[in-house]
């Protein structure tokens, strides 16, 4: 497990820091609404992997689950070929819709300024062949990832991302700038994705036959779970999505460019939890089939506590020296002073949100979302007109403020009601990390706060190095709360002294 986990963040820390270093480049190179167009791709893909249907999550969980059976190989290449046949027209259907209604976003969506609705057109039709490949990609990938292959599938993560954002760089400095161009480039680079996770997955796991078809058999089982999945994911993406495109609309589109500066920052602040759960969820599943619940029980609280020790410090520098992170990472004033005041919020939720998703991972486990979809239902019914209203009268702040109470107000209620049905007798533990991370995150900033207000100024490197200090004492302070970690430090230092 730690094996797997460390190898997933050494590829995926790379594909994720080497796209948030890059994008303030694209934002100087291409201008405030081309980023904003880029921003808007974002938001597009979100909403149309719904068009996954649950089958990528699945497949994970029925290969993990199959992993002794002595025909799995077998098995699972067949189900893997009856997804990819099921994907097909969906795909389509996705290029198809949205080269139809590219027109009609370039002219009555996006309120760009200067980019002509032509250009606007055509780049938002690319954005749905980007979302067609992509699809796929993380079909071969949801099955290489049943299959534990964390360090092919971490390589070939790197390789692509320095493709997509280093090729990208170069493209837009020294051969065009244009946007048309630069999208272009895009639906190559998630071809090759395509083509090169297919390629690995295919010889892992072949199908029967060259021509093998559908198997209506493999499938029916899995169908309720996916469901479930397809429907939680349509809950979840309302939840974190809705935001971004109401405001998409609300925002002229240069506006929408700084505001994708928030909406990257805080994604990724949820994103480096990726590579921890897509080895979290397999090992939790195996366990279960296994019937090793408790040994399930201490990993999920193991795994909630170590995420906890890096989100919540993290989440916390950004959103207190947002200003400062912007302008050191951007060299841009003004879109440091338009991003701080909702990146604040927008930190601080992502760092709740962040911890929200293991609630889930524990239903994941017992192969039962059904209470995580009751949990999604009520907060969409409560968030969408919430969000809508905030947006209305307060644009991007309110907007930014509904979002962090919201999550706020789950997080106290929920995590209990789901402890209490499927674990019972952990949430004492869950909580207790909770606090304690909190308080102690808290002291962090405080006393950081003279350092960091000395370094930072005009110097770009002087503050990110200021920032940096003041994320290291604030970890460290948190991690030596935790009494067997600084029990096991205090032993080595003790064994140390004791051979000298």
């Amino acid at each position: 497990m730690v094996h797997n986990t460390t190898i997933s963040y050494l590829g995926q820390a790379y594909a994720l820091l080497v796209g948030i270093l890059i994008m303030p480049f694209y934002l100087g190179h291409l201008g405030a609404e081309v980023y904003g167009l880029i921003g808007f791709y974002a938001v597009l893909q979100a909403w149309l992997q719904l068009l996954d249907v649950g089958m990528s999550p699945s497949l994970v969980r029925e290969i993990a689950h199959h992993q002794g059976c002595p025909q799995s190989q077998r098995l699972s290449g067949w189900l893997l070929r009856s997804f990819e046949l099921i994907f097909l027209p969906l795909a389509l259907l996705c290029v198809l819709g949205v080269w139809l209604a590219s027109p009609w976003i370039a002219s009555q969506w996006l309120n760009a300024q200067h980019l002509p609705a032509q250009t606007l057109a055509h780049c938002v039709a690319l954005m749905g062949l980007l979302v067609a490949f992509r699809l796929y990609a993380t079909l071969y990938k949801s099955g290489l990832q049943g299959l534990e292959l964390h360090a092919w599938l971490n390589s070939a993560n790197v390789i692509i991302a320095t493709l997509r954002y280093f090729g990208g760089l170069a493209l837009v400095a020294w051969v065009s700038k244009d946007a048309i161009v630069f999208f272009e480039f895009q639906v190559a680079v998630a071809l090759i994705e395509a083509l090169v996770f297919a390629g690995k997955a295919w010889r892992r796991l072949p199908a029967p036959q060259l021509l093998s078809g559908f198997n209506w058999t493999l499938v029916k089982p899995v169908l309720p779970f996916a469901a479930s999945i397809s429907l939680s994911s349509v809950l979840w993406i309302l939840l974190t999505q809705l935001d971004k495109v109401l405001l998409s609309a609300a925002l002229t589109l240069k506006d929408y460019g700084y505001f994708s500066l928030v909406a990257l920052v805080s994604t990724g602040i949820v994103m480096l939890i990726n590579p921890l759960v897509q080895t979290l969820l397999p090992r939790m599943t195996t366990l279960m089939a296994e019937g090793r619940e408790a040994d399930m029980q201490r990993l999920y609280l193991s795994a909630h506590r170590f995420v906890a020790t890096f989100i919540m410090p993290l989440s916390a520098v950004v959103a207190v020296h947002g200003s400062a992170l912007i302008y050191a990472w951007s060299g841009d004033h003004q879109a440091a002073q338009w991003v701080a005041p909702i990146l604040f919020w927008y930190a601080l939720g992502s760092g709740i949100l962040s911890l929200s998703g293991f609630q889930f991972y524990l239903q994941y486990a017992h192969g039962n979302v059904r209470l995580h979809l009751w949990y999604s239902l009520i907060s969409a019914l409560i968030t969408v007109p919430v969000l809508a209203l905030a947006v209305h009268l307060q644009g991007a702040q309110g907007a930014a403020i509904a979002w962090f109470v919201l999550r706020l107000v789950a997080f106290a209620l929920w995590p209990a009601f789901v402890h209490h049905r499927l674990a019972p007798g952990i949430h004492g533990q869950w909580l207790h990390d909770v606090l304690r991370i909190t308080l102690m995150s808290a002291l962090g900033l405080a006393l950081t706060l003279p350092l960091v207000r000395a370094l930072t100024g005009e110097n770009r490197l002087q503050t990110f190095f200021a920032l940096a200090l003041c994320g290291l004492i604030t970890l460290l302070l948190v991690a030596g709360s935790y009494r067997p970690l600084l029990q096991r430090v205090l032993l080595i230092f003790n064994r140390m002294s004791t051979q000298r």
